[in-house]
């Protein structure tokens, strides 16, 4: 099921959009601002999972219609804070059920709910654990996706040796790569990240350097796409993994959110690289 047996030299993408991609419907305007996801419709999750006693630790659960191309496992984002719920994804977790994927969107424990460093990592690991549990659910057809904070915890679980080392891929949309460097900066979310981690890079080094993804030998294959134009988390946290992942792919015009959104070009973008890793032909 993985989309390459061999490992390819890392490809560059700059300027990405293509005519035969989505040419037969309008995209949206990018960049998509938070607002613009989370006033988007979608399909109420057909199961929810518990993997813990905690009223954060469930796993909501796409079937699609027919039987699963593959199974997605989703991580959202929100800065590690218990302030960004799972709910903000839901119009994108059921978009990619549509597309035909069995899609199991993980929520977790964040700052202001008994998360942070590690315990957040700790509840995504044993989500993933019990996904696997599932009937017909194996590490082989099935991906696992993150966005932003959630594309670092991903990252993380793709070197987790408590994982198997055979999942399709693991996907960063967004991903916050370089969590030490991410730490220094002066945004929102750059400011969190000491929350997150409970104090400084000098006050807690061996804690950041067992969170941080550039750290890290990673077991599965990863691929990177970020928004040229993201203000939130800047493209250089995903280049910082030039030297390990399979792709890293830079979107034009694309902001933090454009990923999230079904009708832009950045979704149709992940779209054709879940293809690429599932082997489906058009």
């Amino acid at each position: 099921m993985k989309a390459f047996s061999f490992r390819i030299s890392v490809l560059l993408f700059i300027a990405c959009i293509y005519p035969s991609y989505g040419a037969a419907q309008e995209k949206v305007a990018m960049p998509v601002s938070y607002s613009a996801i989370t006033e988007l419709p979608y399909t109420e999750a057909d199961s929810t999972l518990d993997y813990g006693d905690d009223i954060s630790q469930f796993i909501q659960v796409w079937r699609p219609s027919e039987p699963p191309q593959g199974n997605l496992v989703f991580i959202h984002g929100g800065c590690w804070l218990s302030d960004y719920d799972i709910k903000h994804a839901r119009p994108f977790m059921s978009a990619l059920s549509k597309l035909g994927y069995q899609v199991f969107g993980i929520e977790y424990r964040r700052v202001g709910n008994g998360g942070g460093w590690p315990t957040s990592y700790q509840d995504i690991r044993s989500a993933i654990q019990q996904i696997l549990r599932e009937p017909n659910v194996s590490a082989p057809n099935t991906a696992i996706l993150g966005h932003s904070a959630g594309g670092h915890l991903a990252l993380l679980a793709a070197a987790d040796e408590q994982l198997p080392n055979t999942f399709a891929s693991v996907i960063g949309l967004a991903a916050i790569s370089d969590i030490v460097k991410y730490s220094v900066g002066s945004n929102s979310c750059e400011v969190a990240t000491e929350q997150f981690m409970g104090g400084s890079f000098e006050a807690s080094t061996e804690a950041y350097l067992a969170a941080n993804p550039v750290e890290q030998h990673f077991l599965n294959p990863v691929y990177l796409l970020h928004g040229a134009d993201d203000p939130i988390v800047a493209p250089n946290q995903s280049k910082a993994l030039t030297d390990r992942a399979q792709s890293i792919y830079l979107q034009k015009e694309a902001g933090h959110f454009d990923w999230l959104h079904p009708d832009t070009v950045a979704f149709t973008r992940v779209e054709k690289l879940l293809k690429d890793v599932f082997n489906e032909s058009d």
